[in-house]
């Protein structure tokens, strides 16, 4: 069973490295640009990260040798670099989202490389449909963090950050109902690193006003990408169905509701807990269906239940043996 007081430790400790981390810009700069403070909550959120793998002993090695390895050691520094390089007046725009679509359009494959999906020995991922499955899950990422991207300009604020960890805290605990306990910690480190990084950029707004607002832009990219993430491995190195993670994955994108004319002029505050209520809606139903599962799987252990279950959740980890990865790690 998972240490709670340690993933309580682990959580703490890295958001008061990332919190600290954005703070310290008041002491060594008394006047802070939208880059050197873009650069505190990226560097915020990597140390931050570090230090709660390091809590929870989930340090990848390398070369990585699973999915949840190459999400810590290529995926998330990626999406971290390029948010970094986001803070830099200089850089074009279009430069920047030509750089995000190619990671969106390269994420699946690096997560997936090595696995039994790409090495040809799973007759049941023919390359046709593992060329399919990548195609959609590229566009997927690529709309939504277009699309949150874009919301986020037309309406600042911290609600479309929040509504993202809010979402990802809720994959970590799906993922984890669904049999992937270390695939769960690193989405529960997201968001409290994600979390403490908003909230002292927040506090920091009365002094270097819209400057510390637009650097939640950063922590959006790195939310979007970390949910994917975690949902991706979630459904193909766990035992996370298709449905509950496409619900997850598009249930941010509820915040545009909040556009409609009858919403739009509201004041803010009011939009902002529109769109975390709203976002909540179907999370709360994929919790309860995950926790409903994850009842009638661990029945079979207490004996309550029928043995057939028991050969699912075995067939489920053969499926990922071959990846180096177990259902259950």
């Amino acid at each position: 069973m998972p240490d709670l007081w340690l993933y309580v430790k682990a959580m703490v400790s890295a958001a008061a490295v990332s919190a600290l981390c954005v703070l310290a810009t008041v002491v060594v700069r008394r006047k802070t640009d939208r880059s050197w403070l873009n650069t505190a909550c990226v560097s915020g959120i990597g140390f931050g990260l570090a230090v709660g793998c390091g809590v929870l002993s989930l340090l990848p090695v390398w070369p990585p040798a699973n999915g949840l390895d190459r999400f810590l050691t290529v995926l998330v520094p990626a999406v971290l670099s390029i948010e970094l390089l986001a803070g830099i007046q200089r850089v074009p725009l279009s430069f920047l989202w030509a750089l995000r679509i190619g990671l969106a359009t390269a994420a699946p494959l690096i997560l997936l490389y090595g696995s039994v999906y790409l090495s040809g020995f799973d007759n049941d991922w023919p390359l046709r449909r593992t060329s399919t499955v990548m195609a959609a899950c590229s566009a997927l990422l690529t709309g939504v963090w277009a699309l949150l991207g874009r919301l986020a300009q037309r309406s600042p604020g911290v609600s479309i950050p929040f509504a993202v960890c809010l979402t990802t805290q809720c994959a970590g605990l799906t993922v984890m109902m669904a049999g992937y306990i270390k695939g769960g910690a690193a989405a529960l480190l997201l968001v409290a690193v994600l979390l403490a990084t908003i909230i002292a950029a927040r506090l920091m707004a009365r002094r270097f006003g819209e400057v510390a607002e637009n650097c939640t832009l950063a922590t959006l990219g790195v939310g979007v990408v970390s949910l994917f993430g975690v949902l991706f491995i979630g459904r193909f190195f766990g035992r996370l169905s298709t449905g509950s993670a496409l619900i997850m994955l598009l249930a941010p994108l509820i915040c545009w509701a909040t556009e409609l004319p009858q919403l739009r002029h509201r004041k803010p505050w009011v939009v902002g807990w529109l769109r975390i209520t709203l976002v909540s809606v179907p999370l709360v139903f994929v919790l309860v269906e995950a926790k409903r599962d994850f009842v009638r799987d661990m029945a079979p252990l207490l004996g309550q239940g029928e043995p057939a279950t028991i050969e699912l959740t075995a067939q489920a980890g053969d499926r990922t043996a071959g990846s180096g990865e177990a259902a259950f790690p």
